[in-house]
């Protein structure tokens, strides 16, 4: 036999077996399958990354973090407000007006404020990093609002707008006149700040 016919009976031999080809379908079906749940995934994820990104893209454009002073002012309202933190408290117009006057606020500020339906409940110092306001409590419907009074200075972060910001559980609003800086803050309602504040800002 040549080695031609021997080829060619190997060839014939090899081509008459019958292969099962099923388990290599079935891997290859498996694999092509497999990768849809990490593209799933994926797209899950890129999606929730979105919404995260658009979610604090929007509290940055609408709700813009609140200066260092007012935040100092919102933490100091909970405490001496809401909590009730004990502390000596001025009551009376004259001796508040008095007060204000020795710190450079006009007295006629407090009554000006007092023009805009709130009513002016007590008053005493504090500090707000490191600087010297004057708190003033009015009241207006049951509740209570702080006012933080102090002349303007030149390093003071506000300027003429009000300006709005949620801190914790309060909410302030705060701004500048051509002489004082203010601060106004809430614990129950954004807009009754606001509200007060663009009261106070005609006013004072």
């Amino acid at each position: 036999m040549t080695d031609d016919q021997l080829d060619q009976r190997v060839r014939d031999a090899v081509l008459a077996e019958s292969l099962d080809t099923t388990p290599l379908e079935r891997s290859i079906r498996e694999r092509i399958r497999r990768p849809l749940w990490p593209r799933r995934a994926v797209a899950i994820a890129a999606g929730i990354a979105i919404i995260i990104a658009g979610g604090l893209a929007y509290r940055a454009f609408f709700h813009p973090e609140a200066p260092p002073l007012s935040i100092a002012a919102a933490r100091d309202h909970r405490r001496e407000i809401v909590n009730g933190e004990p502390r000596r408290w001025l009551t009376k117009l004259s001796d508040i007006q008095s007060l204000a006057e020795k710190q450079g606020v006009p007295g006629s500020a407090i009554a000006a404020l007092e023009t805009t339906g709130y009513r002016l409940q007590r008053a005493r110092l504090c500090f707000l990093k490191r600087q010297i306001f004057l708190h003033l409590v009015y009241t207006k419907g049951g509740e209570e609002f702080s006012v933080y009074l102090r002349p303007r200075g030149s390093d003071s972060p506000f300027d003429g707008e009000v300006r709005e910001a949620s801190v914790e559980l309060e909410n302030v609003a705060y701004f500048q006149t051509g002489r004082m800086t203010a601060v106004f803050v809430d614990e129950r309602s954004r807009a009754q700040a606001a509200v007060f504040a663009r009261a106070g800002a005609r006013v004072l």
